[in-house]
């Protein structure tokens, strides 16, 4: 797939936008099924009434704000929980006194590079050039942690074998992502060198004396590389331990060295963890605070002062707009792009965090073309997609200047353009939208094959990316081939039970499903759906997901009542899971009509398309796709007739 390097977003010239309703599904609360079919008319007339939407994305936005506030408020009060308790635990704060001098002297020069003698190193002692490469060297040294971990256990009193535990090597998916959200600036690369907790193993400590005997014995027998200690500046999530980052001697090779992490915790500590459901805190907020830009303190503040508002209001974006530090407007941003979904206040405060950037580090800046692509994605949001795809295109330029044109960096926007193009196309302009991004799907490709290797994560979503624009292209077999190579690498890499590789085998249904092969395609639903089921349970959102894909595969092949079946099993799940008036729900009241039609039921089949219209026209708006969809459903079976 060699091309060279030129930038081109589409075959097609951008035209001016003219900001249609953004077609993403929004889950927020709406008014009861049963309040909102009562007198409804079901008009075919498109003129909608503009005051009637913008009230309700106004009432969308400030239910948003409710539950990110319900969630901010929780946050706060369990930071206030976790310091009483840890006053009760620790009321001399000795454990935050630990000291531990790392032998490293830091792992970054004085010029900002970092040293390579700390880069993640494989089999022949040099710096890992990608992620494959760290998890065969971390395999190999496995056996010198057990040691280092053993001896601790031996010379520490009261510890024992059991309480030192080595995990599972850190799953890849996540790895990776670590690497992009954290490590892309880091120089020299590849990101993927300076993940240090891909092994990664835990201590827990039942006495404060433990875990000061603990510090003791890694300061004496380890080359601690780097040293968090958390109980004095806790995680974001309120958890505290301390973390050791030790370089330890491949027993195998001479001079072959990897860096492993040590989590050492107090036992009464990790009980509050699961207590509070730190876990959870941690998840909805990994977006905020990953990222090497802003201080786990600073952004705390940074919530702290949206929490004393207690809204999302004028006065409180004018105190934002007031900061002068790009990196905390930067922060604030994020918030209201990726929790809040308040896209016109994010672009408010982007345009800001720009302004500030080129007159501070200059337009020619990695921080500078993140801010252009944030912004680009946001205007996609909002249905902007030309705009959107400028600012994109905006990004790459300096990214393609900052770092070279094969790099993970570039790679990624191209990525980004690619989905951009697919979502701005319109029915005119379809295959020549899927053309223009299919060009930055394979040049993305082509990137990270050199910079990543075959064997990766994001070369596996290339190939997804390909697929999907090749088969919307009509080019089945070249889709399944692409759909295939990525099902090899992720089953290579993750496992053949992980909820990605299930999404390989639906990606996959779904083309054979589109070719008529109806037999190759319900082997791979099913497939998925075996999956799901064991990774995540019979009653998870993506097991639903599969019971529709079987169930609208089982209509195609007129077997209605085990469709029906299928349908119904969805909707139970999306019911209690997602909720009644998700999209998910509608979407199984679509489907369960259609068939309740073909069986001839015209009545019922009416209840479900009314209900799934009914969802679709509060959550969507009466324009959308879906949305018509469904009152054409209806049309038909008030007229008693069979749908197409």
């Amino acid at each position: 797939m060699g091309e060279d390097s030129s930038v081109e977003i589409s075959d097609v010239e951008l035209s001016e936008d003219e900001a249609p309703a953004p077609d993403k599904e929004e889950k927020g609360k709406i008014a009861p099924l049963e309040d909102d079919l009562a007198d409804r008319t079901y008009d075919d007339d498109d003129d909608d009434d503009d005051e009637e939407e913008e009230e309700d994305q106004d009432g969308l936005l400030l239910v948003k704000q409710e539950k990110f506030y319900e969630r901010l408020n929780h946050f706060m009060d369990v930071q206030r929980k976790l310091q009483e308790r840890m006053k009760k635990i620790d009321p001399d704060n000795r454990l935050a006194k630990i000291e531990v001098e790392d032998h490293s002297g830091g792992i970054q020069e004085e010029d900002g590079m970092f040293k390579v003698k700390y880069q993640q190193k494989d089999a022949e002692g040099e710096p890992a050039s990608n992620l494959g490469e760290v998890y065969e060297a971390a395999y190999q040294i496995k056996q010198a942690l057990r040691d280092l971990l053993d001896s601790m256990a031996d010379k520490v009193k009261g510890l024992d074998y059991v309480d030192c535990q080595i995990h599972e090597l850190k799953p890849r998916d996540r790895a990776n992502d670590k690497a992009r959200e954290e490590y892309l600036f880091r120089s020299p690369g590849p990101a993927e060198s300076w993940i240090y907790d891909v092994l990664r193993s835990t201590v827990i400590c039942k006495t404060m004396k433990q875990v000061e005997s603990v510090a003791k014995f890694l300061g004496k027998k380890a080359h601690i590389v780097q040293v968090k200690n958390r109980f004095r500046r806790p995680a974001y999530s309120g958890y505290r331990d301390i973390i050791y980052h030790v370089l330890l001697d491949w027993p195998y090779k001479a001079g072959v060295q990897f860096v492993a992490e040590i989590q050492v915790h107090h036992k009464d500590v990790l009980n509050l963890e699961k207590m509070f459901g730190l876990r959870n805190h941690y998840l909805f907020f990994r977006p905020i605070f990953a990222g090497p830009m802003r201080s786990t303190v600073e952004t705390l503040r940074d919530l702290a002062l949206i929490h004393k508002s207690g809204k999302i209001d004028d006065a409180l974006m004018g105190k934002i707009l007031e900061f002068e530090d790009p990196d905390q407007l930067f922060t604030f941003a994020r918030i209201f792009y990726l929790q809040l979904e308040d896209y016109d206040r994010a672009l408010e405060i982007y345009s800001r965090v720009l302004t500030l950037q080129e007159s501070t580090i200059g337009e020619v800046h990695a921080q500078t073309a993140a801010t252009y692509q944030d912004i680009g994605l946001v205007q996609a949001e909002k249905g902007l997609f030309d705009n959107g795809l400028r600012n994109l295109q905006k990004c790459l330029e300096i990214q393609e200047e900052v770092f070279g044109a094969y790099s993970p960096e570039v790679a990624i926007t191209r990525s980004l353009l690619g989905a951009t193009i697919v979502r701005r196309g319109d029915d005119g302009d379809e295959l020549m939208e899927h053309r223009g991004a299919l060009q930055q799907y394979r040049k993305a490709l082509v990137i990270r094959e050199r910079c990543l290797g075959e064997d990766h994560l994001d070369v596996a979503g290339s190939y997804q990316n390909i697929g999907a624009s090749l088969c919307k292209l009509g080019d089945f077999q070249g889709a399944l081939a692409a759909y295939r190579e990525s099902l090899s690498i992720l089953e290579s890499l993750l496992g053949e039970n992980h909820a990605e590789v299930a999404v390989g085998h639906s990606l996959l249904g779904s083309v054979l499903y589109q070719q008529g092969d109806f037999q190759g395609a319900m082997e791979e639903y099913s497939i998925a759906l075996a999956i799901r089921e064991e990774v995540f349970g019979k009653t998870h959102a993506t097991s639903a997901e599969s019971h529709t894909e079987i169930g609208k595969l089982l209509a195609e092949v007129q077997d209605y009542d085990e469709a029906e079946s299928r349908h119904r099993k969805a909707l139970r799940i999306r019911d209690t899971v997602v909720g009644r008036t998700s999209p998910e729900a509608a979407e199984s009241h679509y489907y369960l009509g259609y068939v309740l039609n073909k069986k001839g039921d015209y009545e019922e089949a009416l209840k479900e398309h009314k209900l799934a219209h009914s969802i679709r026209f509060k959550v969507f708006s009466k324009k959308h796709p879906d949305t018509k969809a469904s009152l054409r459903s209806i049309r038909i079976n008030e007229n008693k007739q069979e749908e197409p």
